[in-house]
């Protein structure tokens, strides 16, 4: 079976593994991103657990065939660095591609996390078989890909752009955009930590899924507002699936069901009760499993 090295790093956190050319994981990790260290420090951590991980699968049956790279932010056309993230400065404009694919020797592919996070969606996840499919990951940002046709939108910085920079609460929390309310600072990961009394993101959905409550309510306050985005999104991308993924996903129904009905109050005729909304399935390692696949076959 081919293989692919990946990696997605995030603001917060780099998830690290090794998946096969059928979406399948079969080695797994994560590390601190810490994005006050300098760019070679992080790809040397990244190369460092990576590394383990290939040598521990690599034999005559399967072949490590590249190296598949999913950051949060906007890339340069040649997909060789990220320009642009508030959430990520450390990383703007380091050669990323280049520095794993010296540290390897493998061909590496580097892509935008929600790209990829969308691109695992429609080959190995809930977005399968959709002709229009807008995907979401929520977390330390809000990042949103589109593929119609089989193929991925590319517009600003190499993806959909900002999708998650719609305002959906003019008075609502600042933005690190600049801006106030946007959906992006209205369901990431600290928006829900406030909601649910300042408790880590993770702790709120546990709690949620034993029946407490105040987490409840703070997970369906979010999913309130992502449907609120989503209706206004749908006009401009038409989608026929919606599917929402990253760490916050693990919520599954306690954040979707809200979201759903959100949605249908909100978005017009058009899209009333024909667009599937769905929770990803892969935890929130859906950018690494998207940035493999990509590695190993290309969108494009």
């Amino acid at each position: 079976m081919r293989l692919a090295g990946a990696a997605d790093i995030g603001a917060t956190n780099t998830k690290i593994g090794i998946v096969g050319e059928d979406g399948r994981i079969v080695r797994r990790g994560t590390i601190s991103t810490k994005t006050g260290a300098k760019p070679d420090d992080l790809v040397d951590a990244i190369a460092a657990e990576l590394r383990h991980m290939l040598d521990a699968v690599g034999d005559e049956r399967n072949q490590v065939a590249g190296i598949g790279i999913a950051v949060a932010g906007f890339l340069d056309r040649e997909h060789t660095a990220m320009i642009a993230n508030p959430n990520l400065t450390s990383l703007l404009d380091f050669p990323l591609r280049r520095a794993f694919e010296e540290r390897f020797e493998l061909h590496c592919h580097l892509e935008v996390d929600s790209n990829a996070s969308t691109v695992a969606e429609y080959r190995f996840g809930m977005g399968r078989g959709a002709s229009r499919l807008l995907a979401l990951t929520l977390g330390t940002g809000v990042g949103g890909g589109v593929i119609v046709g089989g193929k991925l939108l590319r517009f600003t910085g190499e993806c959909a752009g900002d999708v998650a920079h719609i305002v959906v609460e003019p008075e609502g929390r600042p933005c690190t955009c600049g801006a106030r309310g946007c959906l992006e600072a209205m369901v990431n990961s600290a928006a829900l930590s406030e909601r649910g009394g300042s408790r880590k993101p993770l702790e709120i959905i546990s709690s949620a899924k034993k029946g407490d409550a105040a987490s409840i309510s703070a997970l369906a306050e979010t999913g309130r507002l992502l449907g609120r985005g989503l209706a206004s999104l749908s006009p401009i991308f038409a989608p026929e699936k919606i599917v929402i993924g990253g760490g916050l996903s693990t919520a599954g129904e306690l954040l979707i069901e809200p979201a759903r009905k959100s949605y249908d109050e909100h978005v017009g005729d058009e899209f009333r009760g024909k667009v599937e909304i769905a929770s990803s399935k892969f935890d929130g390692w859906e950018g690494m499993v998207g940035a493999a696949s990509l590695a190993l076959a290309s969108l494009d």
